[in-house]
C-alpha cells in the first residue's frame, strides 16, 4: 500500500531509490544493535554459569556464535560504509546480506531459549522471556523495512517461548503465552506502521527535493540566460574589435604557408624561383652578377635513422646557420628534404670569377660543417654545394638549378662533401651519361650484354681450374663499352640487381657444360647484398642450372666493408652454408684489416694487380708479407694480372695458389673457354 502511495504525485520513486534509503535507516541503526547484543548475550552467559554443571561448553558455544555472528555483521557494516558516500551498486544484496545477519542472530537466540528454558527457574524464565521481549521489540524498530525478515525474526523470538510456556500448562504459563501472542500481534502491526510511515515520510522527502530542484531549475536557468545574453552582447563586441585584425593575421598566415618551407620558415621552391626571376631582372638592369648555391646534406638518410625529431634539428641548424652567415639581401630555400637554395647578387669586379664563388662557397660550407647539438648527441653534417653564376654562366633561373645540381651530383659521386663550380665540360659528361643509362637499360632488355671467361690457373694439380665470369657490352653507338664504366651507371639507376641476377644464372648455365670440377667465379655487387636477394638469386640460379654449389665462388670488393659488417657477414655465412665459396677481390686496396678478414667467412684472397705491375725488392717485401698473412689466416691466394715470366716466377716462388693474367689467358667467349679447359694441361705440378 504504501509503494502505490509513492506513485500518486506522478513522479513515482524508483525501488532502487526505496533500497538505498532503506540501507541508510537499517545501517544507521546496525551499531547499537551490535552493542545491545553483546551486552545481553555477555548478561546472560554470566548469569547462567553457574545454571548447570554440564551447559558451560554451550553456553559459552552459544555466547561465541553469537559474537562471531555479530563480527560477520560489523563487517558487513564497514563494508557498506565504504561506498555510502555514492550510490550503491545492487542495494538489494545489502538489504539480505543485513537480513540475514539479523535472522542468523535470532535463530541463536531461539536456541537459547530452547535449551535453558526447561531446566530454569521461574525467575529465570522471566528474565529469558524479558530478553526477548526485549530484543523482539527492538529489532521491530529496526527491521520494519524488510516486513518478511521482521516477521520471521519475531516468529523465532517469542513463538519457542508461546508454545513452552503453552506446554506447561500452568494458569500464569498460559497467561504469559497469551501474553506472548498478544505482543507478536501488536509488534507486526507496529512493524507494518513504521514501514508505511517510512514510505510516506520518503514520498514527501522526494517531493521536497523535486520542488527545491526544480527552484533551483528556475534559478540556474535563469542565471544561464541572463549569462548568454551577456556573452552575446560579448562575442558581438569582440568580434566587430577583431574582425580587422583577424584578416589581416589570416592574409599574413596564408602568405607564410604559401611561400614558406612548413619546418625551417625558408623559401619554397615557388617562391624562391619567383623571388629569383625578380633578382636575374635586376642584375640584368644594374649590370650585376647573381651567384646560386645548391646545398645538399651529405648521407642525411643515415641522419634521418635516429629519428625524425635529430632530423629536423638538423634542418633547423642549418637553416640558422644560412640565415646568420648570408648578407640580408640574399635568397634562401629549403625542399625536398634536405635541399638548400641559396642565391644573392654581386657588383663586385671579381664576382664574375670561379674563385670569387668558389671561396664563397668554402665559407659557406665550414659553417655548416661545425657540430650541431641534438637530442641525439653532437652531430657534424657535411654537405655538397654545387655552384653555378649568371650571367657568365646560366642565362636564366631554369639554367641555374640545373648547373648548380649538375655540379652538386659531380660531387656525390665522389662520396664526400665539398664544392664544386659548374662548368660546360660537367654539362656534356653529364649528358654523355644520361644517354648512356639509356642505351644500357635497352641492351639489358634486348640481351645485348655477353659474359667472357678469364681462367685462374692452378699452381697444383691438386686445386680445380677456375673461370672468372666477366661482363662485356658492345653496344651500336658507343661500342664497347668498358664494364668500369656501365656498371656505376647501372647501380645509379637501380639496374645492378636485376643484372646481377642475370650474371649469376648465365655463369652457372656456362659452367655446367665445362668438363671436370671447373669452378665459375661471379663479382657480386654490394647492392645485391644490401637489397636482401643474393642468397636467394644463387639458389635459384644453383636450381635452374643444375651445378653443384662447390663449383660456384663469388667475389665481393672490399669497398663492401664500409656498409654494415653485421648484415654482410650474415648473408655470407648463409652463402657458405650452401656450400659456395667466397673470394676477396682487389684485395690490398680498399678498407681490409685483420679484424674483417677473421669475421668474413672467406676462402680466398686475390691480390690487385697493382701490386704485381712492379716486381722490385719493396714489391717483393710487400707481397711476402700479404701471402704469410693469408697463409697464417687459411686463405688460398690468387694473383690478379700476371702479364711476364718474371712476375709469374716470383708469384710461384712466393707459393700463391692461383694466377690470372694475360700471360695466361685473355678473358675468352664461352667456346673458346670450353676449348681451352679440354686443350689445356696445368702448366704447375706438384
Amino acid at each position: 500500500m504504501a509503494e502505490d502511495m509513492l506513485t500518486a504525485t506522478g513522479a513515482p520513486v524508483s525501488q532502487e531509490i526505496i533500497e538505498q534509503h532503506k540501507l541508510v535507516v537499517m545501517y544507521k541503526q546496525l551499531p547499537n544493535v551490535l552493542i545491545f547484543t553483546f551486552v545481553a548475550t555477555s548478561a546472560l552467559a554470566l548469569y547462567f554459569y553457574d545454571h548447570l554443571q554440564n551447559s558451560s561448553i554451550f553456553l559459552w558455544g552459544w555466547w561465541g556464535a553469537m559474537q562471531l555472528v555479530s563480527g560477520l555483521r560489523l563487517a558487513n557494516l564497514v563494508w557498506w560504509r565504504k561506498y555510502a558516500v555514492q550510490p550503491v551498486q545492487n542495494p538489494q544484496l545489502h538489504i539480505w546480506l543485513f537480513g540475514l545477519g539479523s535472522l542468523a542472530a535470532g535463530v541463536l537466540w531461539a536456541c537459547f531459549s530452547i535449551h535453558y528454558f526447561y531446566s530454569a527457574t521461574i525467575s529465570q524464565r522471566l528474565v529469558i522471556s524479558l530478553v526477548m521481549s526485549t530484543i523482539a521489540a527492538g529489532s521491530v524498530n529496526v527491521l520494519a523495512l524488510i516486513p518478511q525478515i521482521s516477521r520471521i525474526l519475531l516468529v523465532l523470538l517469542i513463538g519457542p517461548l508461546v508454545v513452552m510456556f503453552s506446554l506447561l500448562g500452568g494458569i500464569d504459563d498460559l497467561v504469559v503465552a497469551g501474553l506472548g501472542i498478544i505482543l507478536f500481534i501488536g509488534l507486526t502491526g507496529f512493524s507494518r506502521v513504521s514501514n508505511d510511515s517510512f514510505l510516506g515520510s520518503l514520498m514527501a522527502l522526494q517531493d521536497s527535493n523535486r520542488k527545491i530542484a526544480g527552484v533551483f531549475a528556475q534559478r540556474d536557468e535563469l542565471i544561464q540566460v541572463k549569462s548568454d545574453l551577456e556573452a552575446r552582447v560579448s562575442r558581438k563586441v569582440n568580434a566587430l574589435q577583431n574582425e580587422t585584425a583577424l584578416k589581416e593575421r589570416y592574409a599574413l598566415e596564408l602568405d607564410k604557408i604559401a611561400n614558406s618551407d612548413s619546418l625551417t620558415g625558408l623559401l619554397n621552391r615557388t617562391s624562391f624561383d619567383s623571388r629569383l626571376r625578380e633578382l636575374l631582372n635586376d642584375a640584368r638592369t644594374r649590370q650585376k652578377v647573381v651567384g646560386m648555391m645548391a646545398i645538399e646534406v651529405l648521407n642525411f638518410d643515415v641522419i634521418e635513422l635516429q629519428g625524425a625529431l635529430v632530423s629536423d634539428q638538423v634542418l633547423l641548424a642549418i637553416a640558422d646557420r644560412l640565415r646568420a652567415f648570408m648578407p640580408s639581401h640574399a635568397l634562401i630555400a629549403c625542399w625536398g628534404g634536405a635541399e638548400f637554395f641559396v642565391a644573392t647578387g654581386h657588383s663586385d669586379t671579381e664576382a664574375g670569377t670561379d674563385q670569387f664563388w668558389s671561396n664563397h662557397a668554402a665559407l659557406v660550407h665550414n659553417v655548416l660543417q661545425k657540430p650541431i647539438a641534438t637530442d641525439g648527441g653532437a652531430i657534424c653534417a657535411d654537405a655538397l654545394i654545387g655552384v653555378t653564376r649568371y650571367p657568365d654562366l646560366a642565362i636564366n633561373s631554369e639554367l641555374m638549378f640545373y648547373q648548380s645540381a649538375a655540379a652538386k651530383h659531380g660531387l656525390r659521386k665522389l662520396g664526400v662533401g665539398g664544392v664544386k663550380v659548374f662548368n660546360p665540360v660537367l654539362d656534356s659528361s653529364l649528358k654523355e651519361r644520361h644517354r648512356l643509362g639509356q642505351a644500357l637499360h635497352h641492351a639489358i632488355e634486348a640481351s645485348l650484354l655477353n659474359l667472357v671467361f678469364q681462367p685462374l690457373v692452378p699452381a697444383s694439380t691438386s686445386l680445380p681450374y677456375k673461370m672468372e665470369a666477366l661482363l662485356r657490352w658492345q653496344d651500336a653507338e658507343f661500342g664497347q663499352v668498358s664494364p668500369v664504366t656501365f656498371i656505376p651507371i647501372a647501380e645509379e639507376r637501380g639496374l645492378i640487381v636485376p643484372l646481377g641476377r642475370w650474371v649469376l644464372l648465365s655463369a652457372c648455365r656456362a659452367a655446367t657444360t665445362w668438363q671436370g670440377n671447373c669452378v665459375v667465379c661471379v663479382n657480386v655487387s654490394i647492392h645485391q647484398i644490401l637489397a636482401g636477394d643474393l642468397l636467394r638469386d644463387i639458389e635459384l640460379a644453383l636450381q635452374h642450372s643444375g651445378l653443384a654449389a662447390n663449383r660456384l665462388e663469388i667475389e665481393i670488393t672490399e669497398s663492401m666493408f664500409a656498409q654494415d659488417m653485421n648484415y654482410i657477414c650474415s648473408v655470407l655465412e648463409s652463402v657458405r652454408a650452401l656450400g659456395v665459396s667466397i673470394a676477396i677481390d682487389d684485395f690490398g686496396t680498399g678498407y681490409s684489416s685483420l679484424a674483417y678478414l677473421r669475421r668474413l667467412p672467406v676462402h680466398t684472397i686475390k691480390i690487385d694487380r697493382s701490386f704485381i705491375t712492379e716486381v722490385d725488392d719493396d714489391a717483393r717485401k710487400l707481397l711476402f708479407s700479404i701471402v704469410t698473412m693469408a697463409r697464417g689466416l687459411g686463405f688460398q691466394i690468387v694473383a690478379e694480372g700476371v702479364e711476364t715470366i718474371q712476375q709469374e716466377d716470383l708469384l710461384l716462388a712466393l707459393g700463391v695458389d692461383y694466377l690470372q693474367g694475360f700471360l695466361l689467358s685473355k678473358p675468352l667467349p664461352l667456346a673458346n673457354a670450353q676449348t681451352w679447359l679440354r686443350t689445356l694441361p696445368s702448366r704447375y705440378k706438384e
